[in-house]
């Protein structure tokens, strides 16, 4: 309505205008140059009108002209950036289904059409990765590794090649390359530890592990295990007696049923002479979680006296902890090598409803030494190929077993991977009557040290 209204009133302007100049219709004469130009005054200011209308549409036209090839080329640039990116999201869909020739593909047409090489280089590397060409992949992130724009992508994708090659000491390089362009990412936070740990680099893995805490990308109780198992890790690896308890302690106080730092520090102590301090570490250990390396780390400590006394010694060890089954295991292998045979039963004859390998070891012995019962002895270990297995030190990465804890696994390499448990249930091997019976007249061998609960 407003426009409208405007136009008219233009236009009523313009009709005033010329009914004014055809009432007062004056001549115009210029002599110029020889010439001369007569003319009315209105017809005078239609060509002044006319002429700034034609020098208007040159200028136009010329303003245009200037104009148009940077418009072109600008066009031009724009139709080739939208199908680049049209491309580029195309291709990383093709990588997100699978599509390895779609999206090298892909990849080539973003990379022509865009001068971006950071998104195309991605895109290159994701989808030489997807065909299994992994030179290509990674000269890629090479490449991107050498941009500073693109360095900690290219470093994450070097960093998974490694991961994936079995390349631990490449991959730790780059994870700490890259955590110091983000030293705030959870998960390098938590990779970089690992790594660390496995290469048994254990006091930078301690600092990692501060930070992780810190930021929050390890839970509370995830880093105080893991806190635990360091300081045991460099008190092992340390010559420094001193330092060794001051770690070793440390760890019982952040763990205290963690057996394989009780038992090094009461051999240490021991060592040195403090047998009162030995003791003590020793008693709170047993009453935070009773293990069998306890019971012979107690024990190691009257080596040289007479069997009855060390049986004597064991039950000032588990009397806060008499019912236990470990308590009783102890107790009646002590009790056997004493030649009590009624308390060696007696300490046995309730786990003897559920045999472990363990317990019908003892019981033949119990049967062979008591008696001369090798029959007797023969019944108990024939029994060994339905018992329930006794716990060991099993790694929850990748399920082998070991004779003892170590901070990182012997088969895989994994830190603080190692859990006293009993082990899954494996096919045994039937073996013949015959076999079991020369094993019955055999002397029953020790149990092997099993190492602390952790």
């Amino acid at each position: 309505m407003r426009r409208a209204l405007l136009y008219l009133i233009q236009l009523a302007l313009l009709v005033a205008a010329a009914i004014w100049l055809a009432e007062r219709p004056g001549e115009v004469r210029v002599d110029w140059l020889g010439w001369r130009l007569e003319t009315s005054a209105a017809m005078l200011v239609v060509m002044v009108l006319a002429l700034a209308w034609v020098l208007a549409v040159l200028r136009g036209l010329w303003r245009w002209l200037r104009r148009a090839p940077g418009e072109y080329v600008e066009a031009r640039r724009e139709r080739r950036r939208e199908a680049g990116y049209e491309a580029l999201g195309r291709g990383l869909a093709a990588v997100a289904a699978g599509d390895a020739a779609e999206a090298r593909r892909l990849a080539r047409k973003a990379s022509g059409l865009l001068d971006e090489p950071p998104l195309t280089r991605l895109l290159a590397a994701q989808a030489a990765q997807l065909s299994g060409d992994e030179a290509e992949a990674e000269r890629q992130f090479q490449a991107m590794r050498a941009d500073p724009a693109t360095e900690f992508l290219g470093l994450r994708g070097l960093l998974t090649k490694a991961l994936r090659d079995g390349n631990r000491e490449q991959a730790l390089a780059l994870a700490e390359r890259a955590l110091q362009l983000k030293p705030q990412a959870p998960w390098l936070l938590k990779q970089t530890f690992a790594l660390q740990a496995e290469g048994k680099r254990w006091r930078p893995a301690m600092a990692t592990l501060a930070d992780a805490a810190g930021r929050g990308a390890i839970n509370k109780d995830e880093a105080r295990r893991a806190r635990t198992a360091l300081l045991a890790a460099l008190a092992e690896e340390t010559s420094d007696d001193g330092e060794a308890k001051h770690l070793l302690a440390e760890a019982i106080e952040l763990t205290p049923g963690f057996t394989p730092a009780a038992v090094a520090l009461a051999r240490l102590h021991a060592a040195a002479g403090a047998e009162r301090k030995a003791i003590k570490t020793l008693e709170r250990a047993w009453n935070a979680a009773p293990h069998p390396d306890i019971s012979r780390a107690w024990l190691g400590l009257k080596a040289e006296a007479p069997p009855l006394d060390r049986m004597r010694w064991l039950q000032r060890l588990i009397q806060s902890q008499g019912d236990h089954r470990e308590s009783r295991l102890a107790l009646a292998e002590a009790a056997l090598d004493a030649h009590l045979w009624g308390e060696a039963r007696r300490q046995l004859q309730d786990l003897a409803s559920r045999p472990t390998p363990r317990v019908i070891r003892l019981m033949a012995r119990v049967e062979r030494e008591e008696h001369a019962d090798a029959e007797a002895a023969r019944a108990w270990l024939e029994r060994m190929q339905a018992a329930e297995a006794d716990p060991v030190w099993v790694c929850s990465a990748c399920g082998a077993q070991a004779t003892g804890w170590s901070p990182a696994c012997g088969n895989c390499s994994a830190f603080d991977a190692l859990e006293w448990k009993v082990p899954p249930r494996i096919q045994r091997i039937d073996r013949p009557p015959a076999l079991l019976a020369a094993r019955a007249a055999e002397p029953v061998p020790e149990i092997p040290p099993a190492p602390a609960t952790g």
